[in-house]
């Protein structure tokens, strides 16, 4: 009885198991289906991301398509400017014997290489260095080039005498088939013109040139701190442009045509405009420092360039490249501390085709007369008059193709004078003398001074320098 209550019990315990071990094996192959089915799932998933219309695969290709867009779009521009300055197939090595006028190949310093990058939503990027530069590298004799910013043409010059550009086409070498620089075709051209004043890093500084200060006390009165703009300029390009003209009044400014006193009130004209850098324009005066600098930076502002009011340093760089110019027999050509002979001051008489106006007793300032030629009147120490002329009317007046860097108006630069000892912003350095002053007395090399806001004055304007960037 024992024996047949085991066997049952045994055969119950193996029934048991072998439930157990079915119900288990159905529930693994469930769970393996389930697990198929979702693994079958998120691949459908997965490939719906990699290959559906917002996939990573179509995201990646579309960034490779925008990118190879982007890259033939940069391609297709430069080759539209290429094709503007006449530009075909690879550009020659400069050397001794190449033409002035002719563009060259671009030396390596002048590009810059950047690096462009797309990334794509997997964390991949496509990237690539490339060669940027906002420049053109033109002949101008003896193996010399000079950088020429995209938007501008050379015009003529060279090193020697002054290398010019032009924003407008028409007054390029290559469309005149000869140097434009001289001053009988200055009046002809059409565009702004810039000056380009070679450089390298280690001479662009200021000098001390022991002529005057805002409080006429020393030379010890002004900021002697270069600009780095400037210097990033001379680093790269090994030179700057500078206006070719004093900055003439805005074609949206109507000129004076009444008689206007010398006061130290805003004319209501001067405000604000684009400057013209042109010859035969009314010189821009009664024109604060606020202004002067804010219609500097106005004038440009592209890929390729912008536009400031001139700088300290830049006018004293200016002076000591006029100032390695000399005679046949060596002696100077062109002096700084004295500019009677090439400054349009009182007590010199210049010959000029343009127009003028009068200033009487330190005044009152005349409206300016029609066109003629002739010689400015010299006046005497005791005569508290002078004659103001339009931009670029007397060859006299220009020296490295630079007009009246010496006399006709006093320029406002960026450069901060010292009023009674404390550097103060408010007051700011003036250069080149003035019309109705002595040319002795207030030469190139001086340095006036005068507050920077609401003072305005009958003899002084300003001049822009143009950045390649």
């Amino acid at each position: 009885m024992r024996n047949e209550k085991y066997k049952n019990s045994k055969e119950i315990k193996a029934k048991r198991q072998n439930y157990i071990f079915s119900e288990s094996r159905a529930i693994t192959l469930i769970t393996l289906v389930i697990t198929i089915v979702l693994l079958i799932i998120l691949a459908g998933i997965m490939i719906n991301i990699g290959l559906g219309e917002n996939g990573l695969f179509t995201r990646a290709k579309e960034a490779r398509d925008k990118y190879l867009v982007a890259e033939k779009g940069e391609e297709q521009i430069l080759n539209e400017l290429y094709k503007q300055l006449g530009i075909e197939g690879e550009l020659p090595e400069n050397t001794q014997q190449t033409e002035a006028g002719k563009i060259v190949r671009l030396p390596a310093s002048w590009a810059t290489e950047t690096m462009r990058q797309v990334s794509t939503t997997n964390g991949n990027e496509v990237t690539s260095v490339t060669k940027v530069s906002t420049v053109y590298a033109v002949a101008v004799g003896n193996g010399e080039t000079v950088p020429v910013p995209y938007g501008f043409w050379y015009v003529g010059g060279n090193l020697e005498t002054g290398v010019v550009i032009s924003d407008k086409e028409e007054d390029s070498f290559k469309k005149n088939g000869r140097d434009m620089s001289g001053h009988s075709d200055a009046i002809n051209l059409k565009g702004n013109q810039f000056v380009f004043i070679p450089c390298s890093e280690e001479n662009y500084k200021k000098t001390d040139w022991g002529q005057g200060t805002v409080t006429n006390r020393s030379d010890s009165y002004w900021d002697t701190t270069v600009d780095k703009v400037g210097k990033i300029q001379t680093q790269k390009y090994g030179g700057f442009y500078v206006g070719r003209y004093e900055s003439g009044l805005a074609e949206t400014i109507n000129e004076f045509t009444t008689e206007q006193q010398n006061t130290t009130l805003n004319q209501i004209y001067n405000n604000i405009g684009i400057p013209q850098i042109k010859a035969g324009k009314v010189p821009w005066i009664f024109i604060d420092w606020t202004h002067s600098y804010q219609n500097s930076e106005s004038m440009y502002n592209t890929k390729y360039v912008s536009s400031g009011l001139i700088t300290g340093t830049q006018w004293d760089v200016m002076l000591n490249k006029i100032n390695s110019i000399k005679n046949k027999d060596g002696s100077e050509k062109y002096s700084l501390t004295d500019s009677y002979s090439w400054g349009n001051c009182k007590n010199n008489s210049v010959d000029y085709t343009g127009r003028i106006a009068l200033i009487r007793n330190s005044t009152y300032l005349e409206p300016f007369g029609e066109i003629t030629t002739g010689k400015t009147t010299a006046y005497s120490d005791s005569i508290s008059a002078g004659q103001l002329l339009t931009t670029g009317a007397s060859e006299q007046t220009k020296a490295y193709n630079i007009y009246d860097v010496a006399g006709n108006v006093w320029e406002w630069t960026e450069e901060v004078s010292y009023n009674g000892g404390n550097v103060a912003t408010e007051y700011r350095v003036c250069r080149a003398g003035g019309y109705f002053e002595k040319a002795s007395d207030r030469p190139a090399c001086y340095r006036a001074g005068g507050g920077s806001t609401i003072k305005t004055y009958a003899n002084v304007g300003f001049r822009v320098v143009l950045y390649m960037k």
